[in-house]
């Protein structure tokens, strides 16, 4: 093929998920570059509100059930490869694009049968770095992807030290115009009985109840380092209340329960309010004067994203891809993780200064709308694919 037709003709692209739920990074990039006028097939486990989304956007959709680690799920994982490998072999592709690490391991052992295809990893979050049998899977077979795609600088200099074949840094997009500042806070705020001067902290994200011995005693998005910082917030702060918005994204409600019991021992359940999951994410955004998060690992963090485009300053854990997102003392507050004095002082010191969270949420959103739009991260992945092409071609 010709290095102009390269650069011009349609792509097939398989875009492979292990998650059937939630996953906006996917859902905006495969939808994304359909848009674009590519051919492209998106792989998920099951069905799911993922998985219904892509398939409503107009995109084939392939069942592939993938994900599971344990023994007794490794017979329908391994029948799972299999129509993998004859699915690779059928559509021939130009472009496999994983994501999630469950999605590249099976991609890579399928390089083993067919190399024809441009081997593409791109992973949303790097928690299972932090288990040894997982972190030793994934170094063992990287050299079979062709290139690494990190969605933040964190993540892409961690496996350019691995030793990957191909790094490069694209961050996940998604529909940045859907946020406005100027949308009311209002709504969610009256619901709480909650006037427009009650100073508001407010933390968006799923809880993940994890077994990987890391995240056992403080979750991998560090609800109870949120929770532990209350009482000294509203010591600072005694008119402020607390949200938690989000709930178990798997699980059978025992982490939240837990979460909710943490609060109830530290005797701030009056001023801490766990929401459940929330669908007008907008309007919550708009009802906060300071978002937290306060992960212990995370890439660039779609609610912190969300809330600057709001025009809502963060304070975030200065871990992982979160930098990215927020410069300390331009658009937020970085603390240490696991350090819920930090984090309470540092929210605290943005409520107590108006003139300086404007400033701050005003350059996080011209910098968010800048990084994260969609529209400009699946043309960067598309020209990685075509500059790839060309130089395996080459």
């Amino acid at each position: 093929m010709t290095q102009q037709a390269l650069r011009t003709r349609p792509l097939r692209v398989l875009q492979v998920t292990t998650t059937p739920e939630g996953g906006d990074w996917f859902y905006y990039q495969v939808v994304g570059l359909a848009r674009r006028g590519h051919d492209v097939t998106a792989v998920l486990p099951g069905e799911g509100t993922l998985t219904e989304r892509v398939r409503t956007a107009g995109v084939r959709t392939e069942i592939v059930p993938l994900s599971g680690w344990r023994p007794q799920q490794m017979p329908r994982v391994a029948a799972a490869e299999l129509k993998l490998i004859r699915l690779i072999h059928g559509l021939r592709p130009d472009v496999v694009h994983t994501h999630l690490l469950k999605a590249a391991v099976a991609c890579r052992l399928a390089t083993l049968t067919d190399r024809r295809a441009l081997h593409v990893n791109q992973l949303p979050g790097a928690a299972h770095l932090r288990n040894r049998l997982l972190r030793r899977l994934d170094l063992a077979t990287l050299r079979r992807a062709d290139m690494v795609i990190g969605s933040c600088s964190d993540f892409a200099e961690r496996y350019r030290r691995f030793g990957a074949r191909a790094v490069a840094t694209s961050h996940y997009g998604f529909d940045v115009h859907r946020y406005d500042p100027a949308t009311p806070a209002g709504p969610f705020r009256s619901e709480f009985g909650l006037d427009p001067a009650t100073p508001v902290v407010g933390m968006v994200a799923h809880m993940y109840p994890s077994k990987l011995k890391a995240f056992r005693e403080i979750g991998i998005k560090g609800h109870e380092v949120l929770i532990d910082a209350v009482p000294r917030l509203l010591s600072r702060v005694p008119e402020a209340h607390v949200f938690i918005v989000g709930d178990e994204f798997v699980g059978d409600g025992s982490y939240r329960r837990a979460l909710e019991e943490r609060a109830q021992r530290l005797g701030v359940t009056n001023r801490t309010h766990f929401t459940g999951h929330r669908t007008d994410i907008p309007h919550v955004m708009a009802a906060l004067d300071v978002l937290v998060t306060p992960s212990l690992d995370d890439s660039a963090s779609g609610a912190s994203v969300q809330a600057l485009l709001m025009e809502t300053p963060v304070v975030a854990s200065d871990v992982g891809g979160l930098p990215d997102t927020v410069q300390h003392g331009e658009t937020g507050l970085l603390v240490p993780p696991v350090d819920p004095a930090a984090l309470a002082d540092a929210a605290a010191d943005l409520l107590l200064d108006p003139q300086r969270r404007w400033a701050m949420g005003r350059l996080g959103r011209i910098r968010c709308l800048e990084r994260y739009d969609a529209e400009r991260t699946v043309a960067d992945v598309e020209r990685l694919y075509r500059t790839a092409l060309a130089g395996r071609n080459r």
